[in-house]
């Protein structure tokens, strides 16, 4: 059988919805593989988009309490800045040992501040807010005393970390050698 003009046309012309479909199809495919590449691109934005409205609504979620969080954070911050000592006021941080030595009746055999690099030296192009004042410490008492000056130390009114200590027994004195830390604030 041989395929001709006429053949094909008196072919179509039976089958119009099959003909019509196929005339529609036809354009459509090829569109489709044209347009492929912007619908990937399209696809991507939307998806950024779509990443972008849930972290709104995760930021709207989040800020319903962000006014009482900040005001805590305020009192927290004050809380500490009245804990914390002024960087530059090395005599007035000195008072704070030597107060303690009267209350307690302990001997400060040796009392330096700065025995190691804090964090304002280390790091000079770091402005912090909080600074580590260090000091060494050697105190001299009765067991006791030198218990109840590190529950002083501890629970005082200042932050205070102690970073190494070594403690010596000598009859009833106990001598206590320690490296300290009070929060200093810039």
């Amino acid at each position: 059988m041989k395929v001709t003009k006429q053949t094909v046309l008196s072919t179509l012309r039976k089958y119009p919805v099959l003909t019509v479909a196929a005339l529609v199809c036809i354009p459509l495919v090829i569109l489709c593989f044209i347009r492929d590449d912007v619908i990937i691109e399209q696809q991507d934005i939307l998806d950024k988009l779509r990443a972008e409205a849930a972290l709104y609504r995760a930021n709207i979620t989040n800020s319903s309490q962000l006014q009482q969080q900040v005001d805590f954070l305020v009192q927290v911050q004050a809380a500490i800045a009245k804990r914390s000592f002024p960087a530059e006021s090395v005599p007035l941080n000195l008072q704070y040992f030597y107060k303690l030595e009267t209350d307690i009746g302990i001997k400060y055999l040796d009392l330096n501040p700065g025995g190691r690099t804090t964090l304002a030296k280390a790091k000079p192009q770091a402005k912090a807010a909080y600074v580590p004042l260090n000091y060494r410490v050697s105190v001299q008492g009765s067991f006791f005393q030198i218990i109840t000056y590190l529950r002083s130390l501890e629970q005082g009114a200042f932050f205070c970390r102690i970073n190494s200590a070594t403690v010596l027994s000598s009859g009833s004195n106990v001598t206590l050698n320690m490296d300290l830390d009070l929060l200093g604030i810039q």
